[in-house]
């Protein structure tokens, strides 16, 4: 698990990193007393992020549940606790619809904090362990590697590099981009085919498909092109799914 915690007061900062080493030594910790710094180290989705918001920050661009709805934009998959002394804005946690996993008040005592950390990453690994059930594949961004669920992905593109093989990753959430080519991609899930010399598409997330504009559409507005040769295999899978063309 990687911690992200980010706190405008240092007294803080140590009490919560020594709670957290007492729960597991061996935790990735980071701190932040700016939002903005906390944002810029959030590159990719990934399960296994946890972050700690205070809500209210003095010298921050953005406030704990501003932040909330940025890493949301960024990171789908990670999971994020406030910890805070006004227990009074936690129905306004909702208001927000981040989905975080807690609510802790800073006023409890260190061991109080402690358990419900405890108890918050024995539900986190239940998470992961239910999510083992669903296809996952792992891609390359900037010498990191993380896990995105299959479900959740578009299509891939090609990205024009002459030094570096890249894709453009289009999920339901966010667009990024990875290390790849679409030859590697194919072969990650029997979801993934290839529908143009550039694109690679999931089947699974196929809302419509336009044969006479030769575009496939994943949602009213996000599609990706086909070329001619694939049109007679597209139309083939589709219909062993019972899709409409």
């Amino acid at each position: 698990m990687k911690i992200f915690i980010l706190e405008d007061d240092s007294l803080q900062i140590l009490r919560l990193k020594l709670i957290l080493e007492s729960i597991q030594p061996n935790l990735v910790i980071q701190t932040f007393k700016e939002s903005d710094k906390l944002l810029q180290h959030i590159t990719q989705p990934d399960e296994n992020n946890i972050y700690l918001l205070d809500i209210e920050l003095k010298n921050s661009r953005y406030g704990g549940f501003e932040a909330s709805q940025r890493i949301r934009e960024i990171d789908n998959l990670g999971t994020i606790i406030f910890i805070t002394t006004h227990s009074e804005f936690m129905r306004k946690t909702y208001e927000y619809r981040v989905a975080a996993l807690d609510f802790i008040d800073k006023i409890q005592t260190n061991d109080e904090i402690k358990q419900s950390l405890v108890t918050d990453f024995q539900l986190i690994k239940e998470r992961q362990n239910l999510n083992e059930e669903t296809e996952f594949i792992e891609l390359e961004s900037n010498s990191e590697i993380f896990r995105i669920p299959v479900s959740d992905i578009y299509f891939f593109e090609t990205i024009t590099d002459l030094t570096k093989r890249k894709l453009s990753v289009y999920t339901k959430s966010q667009h990024f981009v990875v290390k790849g080519n679409l030859k590697s991609i194919e072969t990650k899930s029997d979801s993934f085919i290839r529908v143009h010399r550039s694109f690679v598409a999931n089947v699974g997330n196929i809302k419509k498909f336009d044969s006479k504009e030769k575009k496939l559409y994943f949602n009213e507005s996000t599609y990706c092109l086909v070329s001619r040769k694939n049109i007679g295999p597209l139309k083939n899978i589709l219909k062993e799914r019972f899709m409409e063309m």
